[in-house]
């Protein structure tokens, strides 16, 4: 299957299978993860081949931007202005993004998004491999999918380094939230001072 009928089969895939279609990933079979793939790399838009991942890493990654936002909201309201700025940089990229997609798009530059526009295609053959399958494409290249809790398949991809931050994120989370309840404090002490 062409880049060309992937595309039309996204326009088609709303009208007929809408909860198949809809969603960051849900329901996607193997063929129609890869066809979004497809149509992700056609677009040259990383943003959108978001929904084509694995669940795993989505949730990962959906978990990592809202720990990031919490903080920054944290910061911008209790931190002294002093130490707003290096405490805002140091939440990095998921800091400044406000979707998963989002954050998947600037991770995912032209030479990644190229990267999987040398494989996704459509399945040719497919083997289990654990609780992964290993699929090949046309293009005669293999990438490993894997099924989420709603049995919808998405692409694998930086699974253990995305769940890694997500916990990094959490554990930061709670640190910056301590922090800023000392910061709380001390400007309580401040003003009750000034009385």
């Amino acid at each position: 299957m062409s880049h060309r009928e992937y595309s039309v089969f996204f326009l088609i895939c709303p009208l007929f299978a809408a909860p198949a279609c809809s969603g960051y990933g849900s329901g996607y079979s193997v063929r129609g993860a890869l066809a979004l793939g497809a149509e992700a790399v056609e677009a040259n838009d990383a943003s959108r081949m978001f929904p084509a991942l694995d669940e795993r890493t989505r949730f990962a990654m959906m978990a990592t931007v809202k720990a990031r936002t919490d903080a920054r909201a944290v910061i911008e309201r209790d931190y002294p202005d002093a130490e707003k700025a290096p405490a805002l940089a140091a939440l990095g990229d998921a800091g400044q993004v406000e979707t998963a997609a989002e954050l998947f798009g600037r991770r995912c530059d032209p030479g990644c998004l190229g990267g999987f526009g040398e494989v996704v295609g459509a399945p040719t053959a497919q083997v289990a491999v654990g609780d992964e399958l290993e699929v090949t494409t046309v293009h005669g290249r293999t990438l490993r999918m894997h099924a989420g809790s709603d049995g919808g398949y998405g692409i694998v991809w930086r699974t253990r380094e995305s769940s890694d931050e997500r916990s990094r994120s959490a554990k930061e989370l709670r640190m910056i939230q301590d922090i800023a309840a000392v910061y709380r404090q001390r400007a309580a002490l401040a003003q009750t001072g000034q009385r």
